[in-house]
């Protein structure tokens, strides 16, 4: 026969008892082991609840009005329960900080790396460095995992492959148990992985909350969806260093330059509006090419009036895009004057887009 460790078989009791206080606050009725064995999903034998039944009253914690009839709770079964519900709320409560800690963290690590490297660019360049941190709308999921903060609250928390980690929490009006969000989230991971952000609502909708069967998954992956369509929408940040090094080299009579690096300054909106369009083009670019081997790197240089900003006609800008898993993630480049030493920048852009490259695959092959 088998015999379980003392601290098992505590555990299957104490799972026994809240079950029958649940199930009893829920429908007013005595719970029988008949009841337990086909509803309560423990897989053990009606004997073996009937045994754990006897225990459980006998230590006090239920009794049965009848003799007959099913066990009501006693005031030491609800304190049990009480005390299991705070408990629980308490490691609830734990994790969600650790998660929210693990993301401020990460994404702290990731926002001072393309901030420094928007520094480094400018430094070896001499001119204006920037970097556009990872498009959602390029990015694509590494993994999805749900942490169940009670029966109707969820934790989100999605990885993304350019290193990003965001995190989400959902209030749900039917309950979702633990072993049902954690299958919810295999299904996902399993349909959705390397997946672009823009694509995922339109998948999770049509695929899985139209046919879930438990109203909690289905509200659950409703508001998902609707998570993931403004994710997609909202722009990540610009980082921009090395602005001075512009008006430096502005001769002192060109005004007109003055006035155009001040505009800038003003409409920064418009800047990166036109970096995300370059970054756009050049992914789109990067699609195009069959061969691996030649995706790395793509070095686009615009010089003067062909830039989308009129601004813009006496600057140049030298750009490259990184990938992580040969998805384009982002955008890194120097803008300067168009007398700057081209060889030199390119090569710059070229080797500082790798090492950003090299730096988030790290990440990438590390997290998960």
């Amino acid at each position: 026969m088998r015999v379980l460790k003392p601290e098992a078989a505590q555990d299957r009791k104490d799972k026994i008892l809240n079950w029958v206080v649940y199930n009893y606050v829920s429908t007013g009725r005595p719970v029988s082991s008949e009841l337990i064995a086909s509803e309560g999903r423990f897989n053990v034998s009606s004997a073996t609840i009937r045994n754990v039944l006897k225990e459980l009253e006998d230590a006090g914690y239920l009794f049965q009005a009848h003799t007959s009839g099913g066990r009501i709770p006693s005031d030491k079964g609800y304190r049990a329960y009480v005390d299991n519900v705070l408990r629980l709320q308490k490691l609830a409560v734990s994790e969600k900080t650790r998660v929210e800690e693990d993301c401020e963290r990460r994404v702290e690590q990731l926002d001072g790396f393309l901030k420094h490297t928007s520094k480094m660019l400018a430094d070896m360049s001499k001119w204006a460095g920037f970097v556009i941190s990872p498009d959602m709308d390029q990015d694509s999921l590494k993994r999805l995992d749900f942490i169940s903060l009670g029966p109707k609250s969820v934790l989100s928390v999605l990885f993304a492959h350019s290193g990003i980690m965001k995190h989400a929490a959902f209030s749900l009006e039917k309950a979702v148990e633990k072993g049902a969000l954690k299958a919810l989230a295999a299904k996902l991971n399993k349909r959705l992985k390397d997946m672009p952000m823009a694509d995922i609502p339109r998948v999770m909708w049509k695929e899985f909350a139209h046919k879930s069967a438990d109203p909690g998954q289905e509200e659950l992956l409703k508001k998902l969806s609707d998570y993931f369509v403004n994710l997609a929408k909202n722009d990540d940040l610009l980082y921009f260093e090395g602005l001075n090094r512009i008006y430096e080299n502005i001769e002192a009579d060109n005004y007109e330059d003055i006035r155009s690096v001040a505009r800038l300054l003003e409409q920064k909106d418009k800047f990166s509006g036109m970096l995300r369009e370059r970054l756009r083009d050049c992914s789109q670019k990067t699609r195009a090419l069959t061969v691996p081997e030649e995706r790395r790197h793509l070095v686009d240089v615009t010089i003067g009036s062909e830039n989308a900003i009129k601004e813009f006609k006496n600057f140049s800008l030298v750009s490259s895009s990184y990938c992580v898993n040969d998805k384009t993630v982002g955008l890194v480049g120097i803008l300067g004057y168009k007398r700057m030493e081209y060889p030199r920048m390119i090569s710059i852009v070229d080797n500082v887009s790798s090492m950003v490259e090299d730096i988030l695959g790290e990440w990438d092959d590390m997290d998960l």
